[in-house]
């Protein structure tokens, strides 16, 4: 199976809404098939650019739940909203290899903004 990883090319002169939306990204590739299965429970089909906006949803949804701004978050927000993302991701079953994989992709992400 592939897994995603932000090029270096992504990751040149990175700014704290760039890593957000990498994270967009990040989260999107380590919960899609999950997000996938779970419309087809429900009926629904969902093809990569719909599951991409859900994920966008989750996370604005994060932001919103922990009080802080989706367009102008700081790069501790941005830490915060990722661990809860990955307390929701492993409540939602998500195996915990992938949850690692992406969590050291976010810390190199982090290691950016430093």
């Amino acid at each position: 199976m592939s897994r995603w990883c932000p090029d270096d090319a992504a990751l040149a002169n990175l700014t704290v809404v760039k890593a957000r939306d990498l994270i967009v990204n990040c989260f999107f590739e380590a919960q899609k098939e999950t997000l996938s299965r779970a419309k087809e429970k429900i009926g629904r089909a969902g093809d990569d650019a719909s599951l991409h906006r859900d994920v966008e949803n989750i996370v604005k949804m994060t932001f919103k739940e922990l009080g802080y701004p989706y367009d102008s978050p700081t790069q501790e927000q941005l830490g915060t909203v990722v661990m809860q993302l990955a307390e929701k991701a492993a409540a939602w079953g998500t195996p915990k290899d992938i949850i690692d994989h992406h969590r050291v992709l976010i810390g190199r992400i982090f290691s950016k903004l430093a």
